[in-house]
């Protein structure tokens, strides 16, 4: 598939969650009973994979071939869990440096999320979720952009689509950077099971600490802070810098552990090459893209004033 049916095929993913919420709406409005977090996570992942998967159908392509799940060695992804352990820093700061402006989105729906059993989360959120989430951007996105040769160029659209498509500014901030965290991860190993190793393990440990966090550990309200995003007025500037100075600091080791991953896999060639890779003169963002980028901060705004 071309970076153009991508393109479109993303426009159409923001029109189907556009759809999604307009459908929502009206069902609240004439009454109908509350949608639990579960059903609404398994919804707005649907609406996600839908498109992407009738785009590479139209387009003749097969999905092994733009999403390859092909097994990576132990080792990789044994270093591939401390991989995920390396993001939570920048990740943290991310998000406290987001929460200056915007609601924690994910803190403001702890209440709902703990209603449901943590095993029913752990598979929406920890499995389903990052499933399809990798497969859609990792896998048939992020490979259509990289048939231009932009590799970089590739790795970072990816990375803002997926931001942009939890449409609020909180999750688009660490969205991004997990984003291309998890497409180097790709690169690394040629297969979109590793980053979705890496984005369930993470998901998952958020989801458990949310439980614990509530119930068992009342004396680690801090270290929960940290990880889970729950802001406060207390945090000072110390504090952020001493964030910005681990994430730094964990995103250099983070550097260094995908590369060891991408020799294990035998691609340390390819890893180091990206910046010299050839384009093909391509430009990767069409008119569909701005389209769909300019709903979701449209979304985004509102979403922010409403708030």
């Amino acid at each position: 598939m071309d970076y153009k049916r991508a393109n479109r095929a993303y426009l159409y993913m923001i029109l189907a969650t556009y759809g999604l919420i307009v459908v929502v709406t009206l069902w609240y409005t004439v009454g109908g009973s509350e949608i639990n977090v579960l059903i609404n996570n398994i919804l707005s992942e649907t609406v996600v994979l839908l498109p992407a998967i009738a785009a590479v159908l139209y387009s003749g392509e097969k999905l092994s071939v733009l999403a390859p799940m092909h097994k990576i060695k132990a080792s990789s992804a044994f270093l591939t869990l401390v991989y995920v352990i390396t993001l939570f820093p920048m990740v943290a700061f991310v998000n406290t440096i987001s929460m200056f402006f915007v609601e924690n989105t994910v803190t403001a729906l702890s209440d709902e999320i703990m209603e449901m059993p943590m095993w029913t989360m752990i598979l929406s959120i920890g499995i389903f979720g990052p499933f399809v989430e990798e497969f859609v951007f990792r896998g048939v996105l992020l490979q259509s952009f990289q048939r231009t040769g932009r590799i970089i160029g590739s790795i970072v659209l990816s990375a803002v689509m997926f931001g942009m498509m939890h449409m609020n500014f909180n999750q688009f901030g660490y969205g991004a950077v997990m984003g291309i965290m998890f497409a180097l991860l790709f690169e690394a190993t040629g297969s979109v099971l590793a980053p979705f190793v890496a984005h369930a393990f993470f998901n998952s440990i958020e989801v458990v600490m949310m439980y614990l966090s509530d119930d068992f550990m009342d004396s680690a309200t801090s270290l929960a802070d940290e990880y889970m995003g729950e802001f406060s007025e207390l945090v000072t500037p110390l504090e952020v810098a001493y964030l910005f100075v681990a994430a730094v600091a964990f995103g250099v080791v983070a550097f260094f552990v995908v590369k060891k991953i991408a020799e294990i896999e035998g691609r340390a060639e390819f890893f180091s090459n990206i910046p010299k890779c050839r384009k093909q003169g391509y430009k990767l963002v069409t008119v569909p893209a701005v389209i769909a980028m300019t709903l979701c901060v449209a979304y985004m705004v509102i979403y922010a004033l409403l708030d």
